[in-house]
């Protein structure tokens, strides 16, 4: 019974998503994954305090927020 279409949001979704972040909610004031890559080594993340879009090593352990549907 549960959902089977969940993605993580690109970088520009995710960038949408934090513009939106009180209407949607639950976010911490962290930064979360987005599935855009820089390279083989690093991703984008977005900074849920501060808005800005950072590339990350793959390695590093942030958040991720799932979603079904933009």
């Amino acid at each position: 019974g549960g959902y089977d279409d969940w993605f993580l949001p690109s970088k520009d979704e995710l960038n949408l998503m934090y513009g939106q972040k009180g209407v949607i909610g639950s976010f911490a004031s962290d930064y979360y994954w987005s599935s855009s890559e820089v390279d083989n080594y690093g991703a984008w993340g977005q900074g849920f305090a501060s808005g800005g879009q950072y590339d990350y090593y793959k390695g590093s352990g942030i958040r991720v927020r799932a979603v079904r549907t933009f």
